[in-house]
């Protein structure tokens, strides 16, 4: 791998410029890349989609009532006490406040690790799937049928490598920077709905388009599932949140359910790659 920034080849993990190994599998980023047949890439596929449940959290949509629970739990065990023992209702409730912080926190910290763990995975596993077709293509003769899709699947591949970076975990902790959080916290919240609401088109046309050349190429892997257009503007959630400030609970509802929406299709389809390309080969 030249100097510069790249991602492995094996798992997709980003690289920095000058690494020699991948700081993650291990992987040699210097080697030359070999020939890749296609039933090396078809293991390394499967290999990838077997670790998903690890990439791929299934989130609660109950993790976002836990910060408000901790807070009306705190701050009820409070007023109770208050009438009793002024000082100890007092520290309940500044207890009860802390812990709906922290747990807050946590909820970002969660959305933002599993976004960045699954760009990982997929960015591996596109590689995987262009390399297997390709490869089968050159096996059974069809390579220069499916030369448009594999370019049109290497330009959606490129596109997420620039678009989709990694982000550090430490954004969730924005929100606690005086004066200047709450507008890091928006912009936080800016790239996690940017992944849960446009991460999901770029998958679809990729997965597609795998599906297309795996036809030319008599593998037959199913299409993706098919997609219900939905609107979700960041800027209108912006001006609802700021207008009406609760509505940033469905903000997180709909940031947790379409990722884990997004998994599950995902699944589907890596499932119905999996099967096809066992019986073509």
């Amino acid at each position: 791998m030249p100097d510069g920034t790249g991602a492995c080849p094996r798992c997709g993990t980003p690289s920095s410029p000058g690494e020699r190994f991948c700081r993650r599998c291990g992987y040699d980023l210097a080697a030359p890349p070999q020939p890749t047949s296609s039933s090396d890439a078809r293991r390394r596929a499967v290999e990838l989609s077997m670790g998903r449940s690890v990439s791929d959290e299934i989130m609660s949509p109950l993790w976002i009532l836990v910060p408000l629970l901790a807070v009306v739990v705190g701050f009820a065990a409070g007023m109770l006490l208050l009438f009793f023992y002024p000082t100890a209702g007092g520290f309940l409730i500044f207890l009860g406040s802390i812990l709906a912080a922290a747990l807050f926190i946590y909820l970002n910290y969660k959305l933002i690790d599993r976004m960045n763990r699954h760009m990982a995975r997929e960015a591996a596993l596109r590689r995987a799937l262009i390399d297997h077709l390709w490869a089968r293509g050159q096996e059974r003769g069809t390579a220069a049928a499916i030369q448009p899709y594999i370019s049109a699947l290497e330009g959606i591949d490129q596109g997420a490598r620039i678009a989709e970076r990694p982000r550090s975990t430490l954004w969730s902790l924005a929100i606690l920077i005086p004066i200047v959080g709450i507008v890091l916290y928006f912009y936080m919240l800016y790239f996690l709905s940017q992944f849960a609401f446009e991460h999901d088109d770029r998958w679809h046309a990729f997965a597609y388009n795998v599906h297309l050349a795996s036809t030319v190429n008599g593998e037959n892997v199913p299409p993706p599932l098919p997609r219900f257009q939905q609107d979700r503007s960041f800027l209108l959630f912006l001006i609802v949140t700021i207008i009406f400030s609760p509505f940033v609970i469905y903000w997180y509802l709909k940031l947790i359910e379409d990722t884990n929406t997004h998994f599950r299709e995902m699944w589907a389809f890596e499932d119905g790659f999996r099967s096809s390309t066992e019986r073509a080969m």
